[in-house]
């Protein structure tokens, strides 16, 4: 006859970590996040274990804070939850019997079964102490703020109470060899799902990254909700630091803010979806990017939210063209949304024969084919909508669709005027600094005098109206004038010598330099010319340290709106471009050739879900491949077994399994394992005579 097991019996002969140990959990190796106060297990999930008042093993889960309590607890929720096999309720058991049973069987496992696991000592929790997230072990309350507010980012928004808690510092030390030790101040935002910390953006200076291990394809970053009165709408951007430009360049908004961290993923969809409904709140604003990205992730968020009436999904997202499938029993919806893309695709057609000459019928040319939105009906209620992977396509396509198609909640698009909301915000800042400097000039939107800079000069007094035709000549030679304040102590180390020198080292050419008179004693004022052209190889080094500029405190930089968004935007273009690196090297078998094109197009956009997934190996090793084949005709070898290894794990993972890269990825590698083919380049034939 078996003793009676009670639960006072269980915690004195159960050791937590053992028991962990003997279920598949790992001791986390060299872990000193307790500095000897806890352990951490790594198993399903990740487990704090430490020693309650009393001497006690208790335990909580980082990624779940409803799991937590003593061994008892650890096994009731297991059960309850089926979640590790072989633990779960047993035939004619009720739940506490289960967890009786499971118990007594682990007790009664010969000796040698039992693992044993020497540990370091650790002590009893002191009354009070708490603990923290992993995510967050590093992590101060944010006190140091000199990242936010160089972005353009004001002390009265930090202090925003709806953003209390929902941005710290994060600490960094280094140690080097025979140096001192450095720690560096990062912003840190935590990232969110179903109220649990599960991960953190990390932003400094020159540096952005994430928290390991974080869990960034089902989290959102999020503000508290407004006080003393209900949020009206939900605010979603693609990054913290968007989200609190929007908030400061819209104050009074009664929303709640929240951000994707740059991706937005079907779960992240879920999770908007899920705090609209139990927030009551009645609409959702996509605030994202104003790019081509940004309007991509507007219609997959307008695909999450559409209503059962009909129902919208993204079947295909290649890198040139999107297609969406909308089902609808009643088409008065579609057939709305039809006639608003007919008049873009008419908009577009008559801009393309103006600005190209197209005699006769434009609509013949294939590039003018690829810019429109095309359509088709698969069936009685199911229509096809086939749209260019172009902001102003896209554009077109979200507007008609929030306009005209039924969704669960309210849906509203907003735009920045720049790419994103941070940029407009510091143009905002740079306005109001410029229309402070020039004073009374008849100064336009940008505040600088001329509305474009090919009007004729105008009287007035400042920099540019002064240098208005130095301006016009340099952008008639492709070239771009820009002014910059650099002020100084007279009692300090001379910076102006070395700010010249790193300003023509990145390929800035320097006009003049002219001395100023200041009020302000002992302080020496330096005007510089500066001079950059459009097309120079060296335009992403001359950009970044313009905009760094803007950054210093000694410094003032005033340069046409314009211009500064023309030049980051080409800079941008240049740097995509040498990113993209070499291009595909022709073979003499044409289908390979497009079947390597299909895997590296398709390898981009699955090894940046693994990214987000935490499998950087595979993504490393998808991108590998994706090297080799831009000189190597065929799948082989080595390569052959790193695409096995990732296909192996994608098939784990929810978020990519389904994913339309995947196919992709798995139909390339179908044609790349086949011999290849040679094909005769085709000849043009001749033309005929003229009649």
């Amino acid at each position: 006859m078996e003793h009676e097991l009670t639960f006072q019996k269980i915690k004195e002969q159960v050791e937590l970590p053992e028991l962990l140990s003997h279920f598949g959990y790992n001791l986390k190796k060299g872990e000193r996040l307790g500095k000897g106060k806890w352990h951490v297990f790594e198993g399903d999930d990740t487990l704090v274990v430490f020693k309650g008042r009393g001497g006690d093993w208790m335990y909580f889960n980082a990624q779940d804070d409803r799991d937590k309590g003593s061994v008892i607890d650890w096994m009731k929720n297991r059960v309850s939850s089926d979640r590790i096999a072989g633990l779960g309720p047993l035939p004619g058991r009720n739940l506490w019997q289960s967890v009786n049973d499971h118990f007594r069987a682990y007790l009664n496992l010969p000796e040698e079964q039992r693992p044993r696991l020497d540990l370091p000592p650790i002590v009893e929790t002191a009354p009070g102490e708490k603990f923290h997230s992993i995510y967050t072990q590093h992590c101060r309350p944010l006190e140091n703020t000199a990242y936010l507010e160089g972005r353009g980012i004001t002390k009265s928004t930090i202090a925003n109470p709806q953003f209390a808690g929902r941005i710290l510092n994060q600490l960094y030390t280094v140690q080097k060899e025979g140096l001192p030790a450095k720690t560096y101040v990062n912003t840190a935002f935590p990232a969110y799902h179903e109220g649990r910390v599960v991960g953190l953006e990390l932003k400094g200076e020159g540096f952005k990254g994430q928290a390991p291990e974080s869990q960034f394809t089902r989290s959102l970053w999020l503000s508290r909700l407004p006080e003393g009165r209900p949020a009206a709408v939900l605010v979603v951007s693609e990054s913290a630091l968007d989200t609190l430009s929007y908030a400061q360049l819209h104050p009074g908004d009664s929303a709640l803010y929240a951000s994707t961290a740059g991706t937005l993923t079907q779960n992240k969809i879920f999770e908007l979806k899920r705090l609209l409904s139990e927030e009551g709140i009645p609409a959702i604003r996509a605030a994202f990017d104003n790019d081509t990205q940004g309007h991509h992730f507007d219609t997959r968020l307008l695909a999450g939210l559409a209503s059962e009436q009909n129902p919208m999904r993204v079947v295909r997202e290649h890198e040139h063209l999107l297609t969406v499938e909308i089902t609808a029993v009643h088409p008065a919806g579609v057939q709305a949304l039809s006639q608003h893309l007919k008049s873009y695709n008419d908009q577009a057609t008559r801009q393309y024969a103006q600005e190209n000459g197209e005699p006769g019928n434009p609509a013949s040319s294939q590039t003018l084919r690829d810019e429109l939105i095309h359509s088709n009906k698969l069936g009685a209620h199911t229509y096809q909508f086939h749209v260019p992977m172009s902001r102003e396509a896209l554009g077109a396509f979200n507007e008609a669709a929030s306009q005209t198609l039924g969704f669960e909640h309210r849906v509203e698009i907003v735009k920045s005027q720049g790419k994103d909301w941070n940029q407009d915000l510091k143009h905002d800042q740079l306005q109001r600094v410029v229309q402070r400097e020039l004073g009374g000039i008849d100064e336009d939107q940008y505040g600088f005098g001329q509305q474009h800079w090919d009007n004729p000069p105008v009287e007035g007094q400042g920099k540019i109206t002064q240098q208005h035709e130095a301006q016009v000549l340099a952008r008639n030679q492709g070239e771009r004038l820009l002014v910059v304040e650099f002020r100084e102590s007279r009692d300090a180390i001379a910076l102006l010598p070395a700010l010249r020198e790193n300003l023509e080292r990145v390929g800035l050419t320097i006009d003049h330099a002219v001395k100023l008179d200041t009020n302000a004693p002992r302080e020496i004022a330096t005007e510089l010319t500066l001079r950059y052209r459009l097309d120079s190889p060296q335009l992403p080094a001359i950009s970044d340290a313009l905009d760094a500029l803007r950054l210093n405190p000694r410094a003032t930089v005033i340069e046409p709106v314009p211009d500064a968004m023309e030049r980051r935007q080409l800079a941008a273009v240049q740097e995509q471009q040498r990113r993209e690196g070499p291009q595909l090297v022709p073979s003499d078998s044409l289908a390979h050739d497009q079947a390597r094109q299909s895997f590296i197009e398709a390898a981009g956009l699955v090894a940046r879900e693994l990214r987000e997934s935490a499998a950087t190996l595979n993504a490393a090793r998808l991108q590998e491949v994706s090297r080799q084949l831009l000189t190597k005709p065929a799948l082989q070898g080595l390569n052959r077994e790193n695409v096995e290894k990732v296909l192996a794990v994608v098939d784990k993972l929810d978020t990519l399994k389904d994913n339309p890269a995947v196919q992709q990825l798995r139909q390339a590698v179908q044609q790349l394992e086949q011999p290849a083919q040679t094909q005769p380049i085709p000849q043009k034939p001749r033309p005929g005579p003229r009649l």
